[in-house]
């Protein structure tokens, strides 16, 4: 019931006037469309809509807090409503995501005051890092850095300025709103020697599991493919069908690095009929939605990976890394951890198998490009 704000007479739901006195009865508000935060879009003399949405605050000389907004105008009511959530957006700070990890170190480097001892350790640790180099700075994740510092060919040291020179980068970043989330991945490597580095493989039975997956849950074979190629989940996922050479049956590409760059990756046996059916798909990468879209990262660990080992039954708890990172203990880069297992069961010369994954300094290019496919495949089909 409602009632009268003059005379306080009772009156129905549905009046419009009170029946006593004839004070007009306001009708009751609507629910508020938009939360708070979310914008407002107001008409114009001229009859357009003002869409309008508050992205900071700032204190102005005499220390009055003023609001900091972003507005567009447009024709229609309805365009102005629809184009709110993108006010919220900073195309400036959206450009900054896309930095790869070299970009940042560029605009670092000369910013950075040290010796000039301690600046060419610096500069010699970052072309260990070229794994990484062209990765967008908010795509890489723990692992990228690990198996940098994994893959080193020097001694303790460098790993160590490793180490600290991507940590460096990162407190560059992190103000200027490169880094999401406001996280130093730095702090969280572990170089060898220093304590255990988190490096779980898939068991054999494991890998059985999964295997009978295939056909009952979607991109089980895909992550069989994972296991067996040993790319980096990036390089697996840029992988595209005219990469691959049926008649060989390899896979030519990889990592932009001196190492890693068009590198010759046999296919096992053992996963040969999910190649075929993958590359069979037509032109575009190998591994994509089924609408054709690539995936992300994250994407296919979320739709992929996880999904696959929930369904094959591994448990997957989160464990904490260095002590301090709370992570899955299985991840995608598990399946490059595990081809490196399998590789050490079979017998191949160690340039081949540095071959295969990707793993060679620069100053030792020349030694490990003098392989043989034929040598390759003995090692693949032996996993």
């Amino acid at each position: 019931m409602l009632t009268c704000a003059k005379c306080g007479s009772a009156l129905s739901n549905d009046a419009n006037y009170c029946q006593y006195c004839g004070k007009a009865v306001k009708p009751k508000q609507g629910k508020k469309r938009r939360g708070n935060g979310q914008g407002s879009v107001y008409p114009t003399p001229s009859g357009k809509y003002l869409a309008i949405a508050t992205i900071g605050y700032y204190l102005d000389e005499a220390g009055s807090l003023h609001r900091k907004t972003r507005s567009k105008v447009f024709a229609k009511k309805s365009d102005a409503i629809a184009a709110l959530p993108g006010l919220h957006s900073d195309p400036r700070r959206d450009e900054k995501r896309e930095l790869t990890f070299k970009q940042l170190y560029d605009l670092w480097l000369p910013t950075h005051r040290a010796g000039p001892d301690t600046m060419a350790c610096y500069k010699a640790a970052v072309r260990y890092l070229e794994p990484v180099w062209m990765m967008r700075i908010s795509d890489i994740d723990i692992d990228d850095l690990q198996d940098c510092l994994d893959s080193c060919p020097k001694g303790k040291r460098t790993r160590q300025n490793m180490r600290t020179l991507a940590g460096l980068v990162y407190k560059y970043g992190i103000p200027r709103h490169v880094v999401p989330e406001n996280l130093n991945l730095a702090q969280y490597l572990t170089v060898e020697g220093e304590g255990p580095a988190h490096r779980a493989s898939f068991t054999d039975l494991q890998i059985e599991r999964i295997r009978q997956t295939v056909g009952k849950v979607y991109g089980a074979e895909q992550v069989l493919m994972m296991i067996y190629l040993g790319f980096r989940l990036s390089e697996f996922l840029e992988l595209t069908v005219d990469q691959y050479n049926a008649a060989a049956g390899c896979f030519i590409g990889g990592a932009k690095t001196a190492a890693g760059k068009n590198r010759i990756v046999t296919v096992s046996p053992k996963i040969a009929k999910y190649v075929a059916a993958a590359v069979s798909r037509g032109p575009g990468p190998v591994i994509r939605k089924e609408d054709g879209r690539p995936y992300t990262r994250y994407e296919w660990g979320d739709a992929v990976f996880y999904p696959v080992l929930e369904a094959a039954g591994i448990e997957n708890p989160m464990v904490k890394i260095a002590g301090a990172v709370d992570r899955h203990m299985y991840t995608p880069h598990t399946c490059r951890h595990t081809f490196a297992t399998l590789m050490k069961r079979v017998a191949g010369a160690s340039r081949d198998k540095q071959e295969l994954i990707g793993h060679a300094s620069e100053e030792m290019l020349k030694y490990y490009q003098d392989v043989d496919v034929a040598d390759l495949k003995k090692i693949t089909d032996a996993l």
